[in-house]
């Protein structure tokens, strides 16, 4: 099975077939490419048969979307991180195409079906994809995507960029949010995806000195419940605040909310990041 998309994945699906045409007996493999948007139907599609091997063709892209926020640009690329992680699971061995090694992709492909690579190479189009370096794509993404070669569930971090201001939907999260004011959402998001299984989400906070003594609520919305956190600060600084959850439905997005309890007349606080750390093995998708 090949996953990918885009011109790279069909350049790697004709030299397969080409190999295969080329192959002199009748044991030829049956080679499945899959594109498209990532369901959890269409992941239960291409498991339904026996899969030997996972391909994965461009592995870690990362395409930048004018007017969307970091947390819309990833949500694609996570579902396609998803599918292959759930894929990965189900297969004896996965190989990784690596978009840095482009020259070597016609003999490593050769090698997977044990052919002589005697065919002519189709021209490789480039795939037009640009390759981002912020911080969801290093600290979530390709941990996401390096974790169905790894075969576990890895540690990620979902960076403030990522999140939504509570007082004005839909835009980013700003770096400082003013807690003055009623009871309310200060913060949520990001709407992304995470493999199945136990979670241990660790929040870092920072609180102005002028904060007060006031209490908070961190939740998490998995879709199939809500866990939620209390904690009370008194005074400016950095803390930390540990929040186990459980992700049942690995296409379910994933929703955090910093919430204010009390009413204030002032202070501050920036939702810095939160750390993702498995706590046990992957459940085993329905």
């Amino acid at each position: 099975m090949l996953l990918g998309y885009g011109p790279r994945l069909a350049w790697a699906k004709g030299v397969l077939d080409g190999l295969c045409v080329a192959a002199a007996d009748g044991a030829k493999p049956r080679i499945v490419s899959a594109a498209g948007t990532e369901t959890r139907e269409r992941l239960l599609a291409l498991v339904a048969d026996p899969v030997d091997v996972l391909v994965l063709v461009d592995h870690v892209p990362f395409k930048a979307s004018a007017g969307a926020t970091v947390a819309d640009r990833a949500r694609g690329e996570a579902y396609r991180a998803i599918v292959a992680f759930e894929i990965a699971r189900r297969v004896e061995r996965t190989m990784v195409l690596l978009p840095d090694d482009v020259a070597g992709w016609p003999s490593a492909l050769a090698k997977l079906l044990d052919l002589p690579l005697s065919i002519g190479l189709p021209p490789l189009v480039p795939s037009g994809v640009e390759v981002s370096g912020e911080l969801l794509l290093e600290n979530y993404l390709a941990p996401l995507f390096a974790a169905a070669v790894q075969n576990c569930r890895p540690a990620l971090i979902w960076p403030r960029e990522a999140f939504l201001d509570g007082d004005a939907p839909g835009a980013c999260l700003p770096a400082t949010v003013e807690v003055a004011g009623r009871a309310r959402i200060l913060a949520y998001g990001p709407y992304l995806p995470l493999p199945a299984g136990r979670w241990r989400a660790r929040a870092c906070l920072g609180f102005s000195p002028d904060i007060g003594k006031m209490p908070f609520i961190l939740e998490v919305d998995t879709g199939g419940a809500v866990s939620r956190g209390f904690f009370e600060v008194d005074r400016g600084g950095i803390f930390y605040l540990d929040l186990d959850f459980q992700v049942t439905d690995s296409f379910h997005l994933v929703e955090m909310r910093l919430i204010s309890q009390d009413s204030a007349l002032n202070g501050l606080v920036s939702l810095i990041e939160v750390s993702l750390e498995p706590t046990e093995a992957a459940l085993t998708p329905s």
